[in-house]
């Protein structure tokens, strides 16, 4: 049996035109001016893929190109050569199937799981220099857009901040922060907390706490996402799967600079949220406040937004990726005070 093929020698473009053939396990290639014979175990056969030719390189440089697939198929099938198993595989559709399965489901638990395990090791490789420059940026553009100075009195946003730093915090050391006062009508009441350790509070959030007690659990809140480093966690996440899908379609020149905004579209998982949670109530309880203040004011939070977080799993008020003041978590912090 004699198979056609394009043979090119490796030291020119020229094309010859040759027929392929098998004695035993070597192959000969055959035309008026080419005649060679080499054995199987030297050349390297690539697999079916689609309509493209299937590939015999020589170990000269030389190669063939042979679109014959079904009959090269046959020639091989006369000798020692077999197809790898993944190429066998693929021609058997169950197993295709498998595979597509497999695949996927090693995409998406890579996405749940590996996804954030990275980006909570990176979060905490990261030099100061670069989380400084990360914050100043962000607060930066929020402060073009959606911030403006705050209103409240000097005195009161100093006594705010002396109380909040008199707090002892859970663990070894308190994170280290800085508070900063910001108004807002568009945003309303919010706080968040940036990758370098600013923690904003807007003057509505301050006008509607009952007490300074609700306020100071807020604080806390915030600064349970620091101490986890929540937001750099989710902007890695963001930035990983941004350079994967940019690396994709050919274009990762928007990447760097968009890095700051993708804060706003990008909300606290449910994991997050508890954990920073459970880092207000143990610092609530440390320093005699009840954890049934971070309750209070999201549930205050959640009646001023008309929050449709318990459905959509995020406050449509969340601009700043803070609280989704689910009646989940509200529950979980006034039953764990009792």
């Amino acid at each position: 049996m004699m198979v056609a093929a394009n043979y090119y020698d490796g030291l020119s473009a020229k094309t010859h035109k040759v027929v392929l053939s098998l004695e035993g396990n070597w192959l000969t290639v055959s035309s008026e001016a080419i005649d060679r014979r080499d054995p199987l175990v030297n050349l390297r056969i690539s697999e079916p893929m689609g309509a493209a030719p299937r590939l015999i390189q020589f170990q000269d440089g030389a190669h063939c190109e042979v679109y014959d697939h079904a009959g090269f198929t046959e020639l091989l099938a006369g000798s020692s050569y077999r197809d790898s198993w993944v190429v066998r595989i693929q021609r058997r559709w169950r197993w295709a199937i498998v595979a597509v399965v497999i695949s996927v489901t090693a995409i998406a638990a890579g996405y749940r799981w590996g996804l954030p395990a990275v980006a909570g090791w990176l979060a905490f490789q990261m030099p100061e220099q670069l989380l400084t420059q990360l914050g100043d940026g962000t607060l930066e553009i929020f402060d073009r857009g959606l911030f403006s100075p705050s209103e409240l009195p000097e005195t009161r946003r100093k006594t705010l901040t002396e109380k909040f730093t008199r707090l002892a915090s859970p663990g070894d050391a308190k994170s280290a922060y800085r508070l900063v006062y910001r108004n807002s009508t568009g945003i309303g009441a919010n706080a968040c907390a940036l990758p370098d350790g600013t923690i904003v509070m807007t003057d509505p959030l301050v006008e509607l706490a009952d007490n300074d007690e609700e306020i100071l659990a807020v604080l806390a809140h915030e600064l349970g996402h620091l101490d986890r480093r929540h937001s750099l966690r989710m902007l890695i996440q963001s930035s990983i799967v941004g350079v994967v899908v940019a690396w994709y379609v050919g274009d990762v020149s928007n990447i760097a600079a968009g890095l700051p905004s993708m804060l706003l579209s990008a909300g606290y998982s449910r994991e997050h949220e508890r954990e920073a949670d459970e880092y207000a109530a143990a610092m609530l309880t440390l320093n005699n406040i009840s954890p049934t203040r971070l309750g209070d004011i999201l549930a205050k939070l959640e009646t001023v937004h008309g929050s449709d977080a318990d459905a959509k799993g995020r406050n449509i008020f969340d601009y700043l990726s803070s609280h989704p003041a689910t009646r989940e978590r509200i529950e979980a912090l006034r039953g764990g005070a009792r």
